[in-house]
């Protein structure tokens, strides 16, 4: 019957004739969740509408010239090099939608209507794409059935999926993903760019292994670092091979690290961990990290409270990423790039006679754009490789 009767288990007849209930007027919005990664590129400016075109794409450098020696006699050679690659990426979408025919209308418009669905028709359809988009900002748009979704953050990390491999950590070879190795081996594409090391040319320095040493920029100039956090390596001596014991020390691997390529964007700026991984790091820490506040852009000053800066980095947990995961990223290098002139475009309600109905849509054509997957890292366990980028 109707949904606001039945309010006992046991109701004397009368007493259900001859009282109402006492109607709260204030809807609870009991769904919803905070994304930190969408305020933090919202607060920096790095939302961009009015983009046109049937996708985008942008240049990529990927190498450099050959230099040689020189002793102010020796012969000179010139020829032609290309320096270049052309990253692309398509514009998609989401929509959320409604209706109201006009006999629901004139019920609800009088003090009898409890919650006024027509006047906050877009309303309600911005929160729930907004809710939807949160955790739409880590997934993989390469995944089975995410054809027309956003390239999330997992899109670049990408591994073989059948057989996902790791770097051997004596050899620098790929093979079947091991715990004795301390990075994945990453493999597919994003916008169009191999992402494998080497793909292009390039080779690492004699006598070390990926992600040590130094290498050609070609070698790993579209690569991101996937470091396994339950690795058995001497180079994380932690209590356990577990993030729980090692958690500290396989975060400041994947920092340094990550800060091979030695300029300003190349360096992470946040790192966005799992609610089981987050936990384990306090618990790992216990008392030892300290929270630090500099500057406008950090999210304590956007009302986030669970954020700890470990080696310079501001460390927080999303509750949209996949269990036993974590992110390092750098908001300069991502850009939200919308079509409208609002990244959520909102239309009617709009009366259609011939249905007697009030339809309404909220909707947004976007996508992320990434710079080079180098700047970017994972964290994440041998047996999880491969299982959220669709490959």
């Amino acid at each position: 019957m109707a949904g606001y009767l039945g309010y006992e288990a046991v109701a004397f007849a009368r007493s259900m004739h001859t009282n109402l209930a006492k109607n709260i007027r204030e809807l609870e919005e009991s769904f919803l969740k905070n994304f930190q990664i969408l305020a933090l590129l919202e607060a920096g400016g790095r939302v961009s509408l009015n983009n046109g075109g049937r996708g985008f794409d942008w240049p990529v450098q990927y190498r450099i010239h050959n230099v040689e020696g020189n002793t102010g006699e020796t012969q000179r050679n010139f020829a032609r090099r290309n320096l270049f690659k052309t990253a692309y990426m398509e514009y998609r979408g989401y929509q959320a939608t409604d209706s109201m025919f006009y006999r629901e209308f004139l019920e609800n418009r009088g003090p009898e209507g409890v919650v006024k669905v027509y006047d906050n028709f877009i309303t309600r359809l911005q929160t729930s794409i907004k809710q939807t988009l949160g955790p739409e900002c880590w997934a993989s748009g390469y995944a089975t059935g995410a054809t027309t979704n956003w390239h999330g953050l997992e899109s670049l990390f990408r591994v073989n999926t059948t057989t996902p491999q790791s770097v051997t950590a004596t050899s620098g070879a790929a093979r079947t993903a091991n715990a004795a190795d301390l990075v994945a081996y990453p493999d597919g594409n994003y916008a169009g760019i191999d992402v494998e090391l080497g793909a292009y040319g390039g080779e690492n320095e004699s006598g070390e292994y990926w992600p040590y040493g130094v290498c050609d920029p070609d070698f790993d100039f579209w690569t991101p670092l996937i470091c396994l956090t339950n690795t058995s390596h001497a180079d994380l001596p932690g209590s356990t091979d577990t993030f729980a014991g090692q958690g500290d020390e396989s975060l400041r691997f994947g920092i340094v690290h990550g800060q091979r390529n030695a300029t300003a964007e190349d360096q992470i700026t946040n790192i966005f961990l799992s609610r089981d991984y987050y936990t384990k790091l306090l618990n790992l820490l216990d008392g030892k990290e300290q929270v630090q506040v500099t500057g406008s852009m950090n999210l304590r000053a956007f009302g986030f409270k669970n954020v700890l800066i470990f080696d310079g980095i501001e460390v927080s947990w999303e509750g949209a990423i996949p269990s036993r995961t974590g992110y390092g990223v750098n908001w300069r290098n991502v850009e939200l790039m919308g079509m409208d002139s609002d990244l959520l475009k909102a239309e009617g309600p709009e009366y259609d006679l011939q249905t007697q109905a009030f339809n309404a849509v909220v909707s947004t054509l976007s996508n992320f754009k990434f710079k080079s997957p180098r700047n970017f890292i994972k964290w994440c366990e041998v047996a999880d490789l491969g299982k959220n980028d669709g490959v």
